[in-house]
């Protein structure tokens, strides 16, 4: 027969046996009906909706950003070319000559008849050709030969055109750089300036040289300059579009030490960097053009 003991051991496996038997059983159901399951289950979808509304923010945002993109890109774009419209509108087209009105015949009651005979108060009277170019045609009025019209028409057509592409050569220089130096190849003066500003000097941007004399519409960008500089001459030496003078005030600033100073504050942020060359650098430079230039 067992003893107590052994009793006491039966009994308290049994008791855990029957303890286990009724967790498996039951315990899932009473996870699932806890206070702590279910908060600890709302926590869980609580962060994963945020997560998920996070997700669709971002979304959303690099939509809106990628649409008001597109936006100014088209806007842009109809800008330009409501510009480009308005310019090609703006130029001159080839109309057709008018016709002078009548004065002189209107004032004195005179009718033309054939060219050769004038109607004036009911006589007729003869009328002498106004010129040797004269042709002999009916004409109203003082108004020159369809020819010489015709030629002035073209002429005038051609000047306008010559004019804006002049115009347009000029823009698209003065955008090549800050500086600008407009020179002929065999002018002296020209060459101490060039001398100057692109072996005594590092400039950066580059100084850049326009040799008028080698260039297609060099007369033109001569005649626009004296409109817009004053000055004629080359050398030209301009700096953001103004002009600071030729071969002898580029001399004179670089005496007086006074060019690096004029580029910094003319050139503003256009200039990344001006610097004197070294003496060592420029010495048999200076001593050459020196010499030259005094000559």
């Amino acid at each position: 027969m067992p003893s107590g003991r052994q009793f006491k051991v039966i009994g308290l496996v049994t008791l855990l046996a029957i303890l286990v038997l009724y967790y498996v059983t039951n315990g899932e159901q009473l996870t699932h009906e806890s206070e702590f399951y279910k908060k600890t289950v709302k926590a869980m979808e609580h962060k994963k909706t945020a997560a998920e509304k996070e997700a669709a923010y971002v979304k959303e945002k690099e939509t809106q950003e990628r649409i008001e993109r597109l936006q100014k890109e088209h806007d842009a774009a109809t800008a330009t070319l409501a510009i480009s419209e308005s310019t090609l509108a703006a130029a001159p087209e080839s109309r057709p000559l008018r016709q002078k009105p009548i004065v002189d015949d209107a004032h004195n009651g005179e009718k033309s008849v054939a060219g050769r005979k004038k109607m004036q108060d009911g006589k007729i009277v003869d009328k002498k050709p106004a010129s040797d170019n004269d042709d002999g045609v009916a004409k109203v009025g003082n108004v020159a030969s369809k020819t010489a019209s015709a030629s002035k028409g073209e002429s005038e057509e051609n000047d306008t055109k010559e004019d804006q592409e002049v115009e347009t050569e000029l823009n698209d220089i003065l955008k090549k750089g800050p500086i600008i130096v407009f020179s002929k190849s065999y002018c002296p003066f020209s060459k101490k300036a060039k001398h100057i500003l692109l072996d005594l000097y590092t400039i950066s941007p580059k100084p850049y040289v326009v040799e008028l004399d080698q260039h297609k519409l060099g007369s033109g960008l001569q005649d626009a300059l004296l409109k817009s500089t004053g000055r004629r001459t080359v050398p030209n030496v301009l700096i953001n579009g103004k002009s600071i003078g030729g071969g002898d005030d580029v001399q004179a600033l670089h005496d007086n030490g006074k060019i690096i100073d004029t580029i910094k504050a003319m050139g503003g942020k256009r200039i990344t960097s001006v610097e004197k060359v070294k003496q060592s650098e420029s010495g048999h430079h200076e001593t050459r053009a020196e010499v030259k230039f005094k000559a």
